[in-house]
């Protein structure tokens, strides 16, 4: 129905900047220029960050919310003094989890569309991927099909792995809304744990959100931290450690590191680091009271047995704006703190702080500016906003990166300078037909879209044209307060059901409070028609009809990083201070989403990224996890390969969390191995899935030992592999003597990921050389030289050998085969007075030739063949009796061997 919006008064500035530039008249601008930053823009723009501010700032609302439960805690206190089942999940959402009762967070069923099949990863990207293990079980779901789980975070010590996340499973059976899973096997194989240990003295305690996990690597301790609700007027952060014997896991015990009171605190988004030097760990995280939410910083020096009290590190002048802090340790013990702070115009920061001794910390430092596409996350996601937070992680190893800092996320254009009003179109008179795509209003990036809500079911379609590349800006500027509603980009026919964005103001209580406004950019993945639906919400306390005002326009770039919605960016330091220029990470063409970007440095000393990738898909509304490595400390990054096994539809796969994909992913690394985990929608409810990346390289073969003469020559080979399975390694080695003896030099020796090959060398043994042992060493590093891996061959001289001429002139002569009887391998010396055609072979006790060791022209000289038992086929032969017969000259020559398996 045509209803243009009178929109009544906020208390926040947004519609009364809606209101001045309507007033004067302000347009569009072209889409290859930026919009002139006028006053009236400015204000608008401040308005803008309030909504970030708001939709970021769910803590407040949040301690509220925690009084009205009241009632149900009691409940659930009752219950638990009668005893804890095993399972047991709770029945409403903590800080950072949400149950999803709301139709329009649910997959699509109003499906106008048969959907498209998903496009299959090309062959390149599946053939080297790592397993895809799952590490719930959805067995012990039950009845609850659309249980997620997601927002994970893994940790490991050799092969024991510890997986923990937000459970769903607990909106449906009771009990906490935490989930863990442990492997024994490096990754292979994962039990799903149950019931994470409540503190002692809390018969009513609750894990509620946000799980951390971390090891000590020298005590092998397991650390889980999450937020809790103590008792039913009560919100706390709590610690539990836990350890494994052989292939079992438990724990062991659990603290509270923090308890305060509903009514002036709640406790939001904690995040834990642990320190094997000294056992200490440490806990930050965002408190909500009367000054505006900071970030709070705790310490143990009893490895989680007590804690100190809060210290804060966000600066006061960032009360209220401040949000997902995390702690990360440095190799020499030091500590790095570093949160997301919001700025009053276009971008957003992030600040560090560090401090030496775990106590006193540095002034902060701005590691970065982005720009945030905070009004919706990735396709599929079913929340109305996008967090942005920042990953962090320290290098640890002894290579010539140890100390640096890297932090990751992901940004947008600077799509804030665009919203603007522009030239106005009428919806058409309201008809059932109008609900679906196929009778969407057209409009032009740069129209202003009104509309009405008239029911609880309505939804107002539009369409618009980009082509690949481009970007728009939605953003919903005014609406009646009691009118509940969601804002979606839907990809083109045949996939117009599937969700490419996501925002909206969901609740009606919450929009009478002023918050009304919400919006987003999206980039074009294809030239081709798209689609912008404006739906109720519903909910109790929805007032129709409902008036809306859309504001739309094309966005450029004006300098900025990134290219579209969202890219991945790297940055790092050596001291906390300084901090690099950003480097973009992912290398795909723009329009396609990059969302929850993580960091880890692994063992071979070079930082991995990983994150949600949607370039494999057509529309860009179906993904796989992908990652990049840096062989150079973060300057440059590899190509880009996928590492999961099946493409996730998130539209489509039910969940009855939010967020279903997370505020984050989880990659980290121990001594050999990288561990992902991720949110997956490739079944039938969102799952936490894990792979493992073997980092190392290996020597898979070396030579056997072998006796030599003097002043000859012995061949000798190396098998060298890659054990990453996707990532290429330029592989550096060395050969050293215990004696003097003129070795080759060092060189590199590339593989391909996943891939071995043959070291082929001659070493000289010098005519000097005594009679004796020689042990050469064969030392193979990684690119950033580290991981050293050795084999050692023991070379005896001796010369003394009959029948080879090592007096005087040589002879054509065969010396007995050394050892004889042999067993793995066995030397054969012979030697010729002159250049020429020769054939050394193996004939078993019925002549038949077993092996041919040598066939062709030779020099002059002393040569060594080795035989390790095997026949033409490459077989190992039977044990035995045989003879080596040397021919060539006009001469033969024969020798016994007795060869034993």
């Amino acid at each position: 129905m045509e209803s243009p919006v009178t929109p009544r008064p906020s208390l926040r500035l947004a519609l009364v900047a809606v209101m001045a530039i309507a007033a004067c008249g302000m347009r569009p601008a072209a889409a290859q220029e930026p919009v002139q930053r006028t006053p009236e823009l400015e204000a608008r723009i401040r308005a803008v960050k309030e909504v970030e501010r708001m939709q970021l700032m769910e803590g407040t609302a949040r301690v509220r919310e925690a009084r009205h439960e009241a009632a149900g805690r009691r409940a659930l206190a009752k219950r638990a003094r009668h005893g804890r089942k095993s399972r047991g999940r709770a029945n409403a959402g903590g800080a950072g989890i949400r149950k999803v009762t709301d139709p329009e967070m649910l997959p699509p069923t109003d499906l106008n569309a048969t959907p498209r099949r998903a496009t299959p990863a090309t062959a390149a990207n599946i053939a080297t991927v790592p397993a895809n293990v799952r590490c719930n079980n959805p067995a012990l779901q039950g009845d609850a099909g659309n249980a997620g789980q997601s927002e994970q975070q893994i940790c490991s010590l050799g092969s024991d792995v510890i997986v923990a996340w937000n459970d769903g499973q607990g909106f449906n059976v009771g009990g906490d809304t935490q989930g863990y899973a442990f492997s024994a096997d490096g990754g292979a194989t994962f039990t799903d744990g149950g019931d994470i240990l409540h503190p002692s003295g809390f018969p009513a305690w609750r894990w509620t959100s946000d799980p951390v996990v971390a090891v000590n690597e020298k005590t092998g301790r397991f650390y889980y931290c999450g937020l809790a609700n103590s008792d039913a007027s009560h919100n706390a952060i709590g610690v539990a450690i836990g350890h494994f014997t052989g292939t079992s896991f438990a724990w062991d015990t659990s603290f509270v590191v923090r308890n305060v009171s509903n009514a002036t605190q709640f406790l939001d988004k904690e995040w834990l680091a642990v320190d094997s030097l000294d056992n200490s760990a440490v806990v930050t995280n965002t408190t909500f009271d009367v000054s505006g939410d900071h970030i709070d910083y705790y310490r143990s020096t009893t490895g989680g047995r007590t804690w100190s009290a809060a210290t804060q590190l966000s600066d006061p002048t960032e009360n209220g704006r401040v949000q997902g802090s995390r702690p990360a340790f440095g190799p020499a013990g030091e500590v790095y703190v570093v949160w997301q702070s919001l700025g009053p115009n276009d971008p957003d920061f992030y600040f560090v702080r560090k401090s030496t001794n775990g106590t006193t910390f540095n002034a902060r430092v701005q590691a970065v500016q982005y720009l945030a596409n905070f009004g919706t996350g990735a396709p599929g996601f079913n929340r109305n906003r996008g967090i942005t937070f920042p990953s962090i992680a320290v290098d640890r190893t002894p290579g010539p990166n140890r100390g640096r800092v890297y932090l990751a996320w992901n940004e947008s254009l600077d799509w804030f300078q665009f919203i603007t009003t522009g030239s106005p179109i009428a919806e058409p008179t309201e008809t059932s037909a109008n609900n679906f795509a196929l009778n969407a209003t057209p409009f032009t990036p740069g129209n202003t879209v009104h509309g009405v809500l008239n029911t609880s079911g309505d939804r107002d379609y539009f369409k618009f044209n980009l082509t690949a590349g481009q970007s728009m800006v939605a953003w919903v500027d005014s609406t009646r307060d009691s009118t509940a509603y969601t804002l979606r980009v839907f990809a083109p026919s045949p996939d117009s059901t599937q969700f490419l964005c996501f925002t909206g103001q969901t609740s009606p209580a919450t929009n009478s409070n002023g918050a009304t406004q919400s919006g987003f950019m999206f980039t074009a993945p294809v030239t081709a028609t798209y689609f912008l639906r404006v739906a109720s919400a519903g909910g109790a306390g929805t007032i129709y009809p409902g008036g809306y005002r859309v504001l739309t326009n094309f966005v450029v770039n004006t300098g900025e990083r990134s290219r579209d919605q969202r890219d991945v960016f790297v940055t790092h330091s050596d001291d906390g201070s300084t901090w690099s220029t950003p480097t973009r990470v992912n290398d795909d063409n723009p329009g396609f989403d990059e969302f929850l970007g993580e960091i880890a440095v692994s063992p071979d000393g070079c930082p991995y990224a990983s994150w949600f990738d949607f370039r494999d898909d057509t529309f860009g509304s179906r993904n796989f996890q992908y990652m990049s490595r840096s062989n150079d400390g973060g300057g440059t990054w590899t190509p880009n390969v996928n590492f999961a096994t099946v493409q996730s539809n998130f539209t489509t796969c039910p969940s009855n969390i939010a967020p279903n994909q997370g505020d984050y992913s989880a990659i980290a690394a121990d001594g050999r191995f990288i561990h992902t985990a991720w949110a997956d929608g490739r079944g039938s409810s969102v799952d936490v899935f894990s792979a493992t990346l073997d980092a190392s390289h290996q020597l898979t073969a070396c030579p056997p030992n072998q006796n030599v003469i003097h002043n000859s020559s012995v061949p000798l080979e190396w098998t060298l592999a890659n054990d990453n399975a996707l990532f290429g390694n330029v592989l550096s080695w060395s050969l050293t003597s215990q004696r003097n003896w003129p070795m080759p030099p060092g060189s590199i020796f590339p593989l391909a990921a996943g891939a071995s090959g043959p070291l082929d060398l001659s070493v000289a043994i010098p005519d000097t050389a005594a009679n004796g042992v020689n042990t050469l060493t064969l030392t193979v590093v990684g690119q950033r030289n580290l991981m050293p891996v050795t084999c050692q061959v023991q070379l005896t001289v001796n010369n003394a050998l009959a029948g080879v001429g090592d007096q005087g002139a040589l002879e054509f002569a065969l010396a007995a085969p050394a050892p004889n009887p042999a067993h793995g391998a066995t030397t054969l010396q012979f030697s010729l007075p002159r250049p020429g055609a020769v054939t050394l072979a193996v004939y078993g006790l019925r002549g038949e030739r077993v092996a041919t060791l040598v066939s062709g022209a030779l020099d002059a000289g002393r040569h060594v063949v080795a035989w390790d038992g095997r026949d033409a086929r490459g077989h190992l032969t039977a044990s035995g009796t045989y003879f080596v017969r040397l021919e060539g000259l006009g001469r033969s020559a024969v020798r016994r061997i007795v060869w034993m398996n």
